[in-house]
């Protein structure tokens, strides 16, 4: 097996298993790129503007509340929030986690589920 650049690959010599971690600084497969809406991008009053990106992908509690600071007030902070829920991004948007985000869209899908059931 050859490992593409931005993996590491460890042989455990017992059993000639092969592990292979995927890392986040280096992998260079990001998946399909999703168009970021005009409204996000050229807003004048957006928050995020001049800010360092590796800002809202923190590695650390203490980051993730910096990246949260940034959002505070944001007037795009829905749309920014809304637009990452529905197409899974990863790391902070509208002052929200990708785990934050997928729990409610776990959730909305749970209400809507059980709305259509009472309907039907």
């Amino acid at each position: 097996m050859v490992p593409r650049r931005g993996l590491r690959v460890t042989t455990c010599l017992e059993e000639e298993t092969h592990v292979v971690e995927r890392s986040p600084v280096f992998d260079d497969d990001s998946g399909p790129v999703v168009p970021v809406p005009p409204v996000l991008v050229s807003h004048p009053g957006r928050h995020c503007l001049g800010v360092d990106t590796e800002v809202f992908f923190p590695v650390s509690e203490l980051g993730v509340v910096q990246a949260r600071l940034v959002c505070t007030g944001c007037p795009v902070r829905v749309a920014c929030r809304e637009w990452a829920t529905a197409t899974g991004q990863h790391g902070i948007w509208g002052g929200t986690t990708g785990e934050e985000r997928s729990a409610a869209r776990h959730v909305g899908l749970g209400v809507v589920a059980s709305r259509s059931a009472v309907a039907a």
